[in-house]
């Protein structure tokens, strides 16, 4: 999934003349605080609620621009990249941009929640496995030949370096709910499992986990 596939068909962007009061006005309706400014097609910035709240609500957002931020992903790049960008910059809000800065969209924080939930598939039924390994030991397609030996599959994967151990943590979403038997299988191929869930405790706790999110970024 790439940035150009995220773009908000919602979220305009402001110009530089529009005024403070209607970027307020907008970062309220769509539940954002930092919004795009553009120039005919170029993108100028990022601006945020803190830099305009206490300004005054005639005046041009173009007042503000030593504090646009330029914050920006290019169309082409993958969804993981855009979450580490945002990540990385506390924004609710990036811009899209081609390779000559001229502006395409915006991605909101909320909508890219709401896209990685679908890649993620967590609200697909199955169940999840959490795996220690050594790197030298880790290989995927190991792991996945097991797993479809018991007659399942990998719906999603993701893995996380312990710093403190240098080990890694790889966590499955496979497509049962019952995984007694895979953790059976995987432990017998001396795959340390450091824990497992039951889909039906478990994804009530992740769905409510993530509608807090949810609630959280439309406050």
């Amino acid at each position: 999934m790439l940035a150009r596939e995220l773009i908000s068909k919602v979220v305009p962007p402001l110009r530089p003349t529009d005024e403070v009061d209607r970027a307020l006005a907008w970062m309220d309706e769509f539940k954002v605080s930092h919004l795009p400014v553009v120039d005919g097609h170029e993108f100028l910035g990022l601006i945020s609620e803190d830099n305009i709240l206490d300004g005054e609500k005639d005046a041009k957002v173009i007042a503000s621009k030593e504090a646009f931020n330029p914050a920006s992903v290019q169309e082409s790049q993958h969804i993981y990249y855009v979450i580490r960008k945002l990540a990385a910059s506390d924004l609710s809000v990036i811009a899209v941009v081609d390779s000559n800065n001229q502006y395409m969209g915006c991605i909101t924080l909320s909508d890219l929640v709401t896209k990685f939930e679908e890649l993620a598939v967590i609200n697909q039924p199955g169940g999840i496995i959490v795996l220690n390994l050594n790197k030298n030991d880790y290989s995927l397609a190991q792991v996945a030949h097991v797993v479809e030996s018991n007659n399942a599959r990998i719906l999603s994967s993701y893995i996380f370096e312990r710093p403190a151990t240098g080990k890694l943590e790889l966590t499955l979403k496979v497509n049962r709910e019952e995984v007694a038997s895979i953790v059976q299988s995987l432990e017998r191929y001396d795959y340390e499992v450091i824990a497992y869930f039951q889909e039906s405790a478990h994804l009530e706790d992740l769905k409510g986990r993530y509608d807090e999110l949810m609630r959280y970024i439309n406050i």
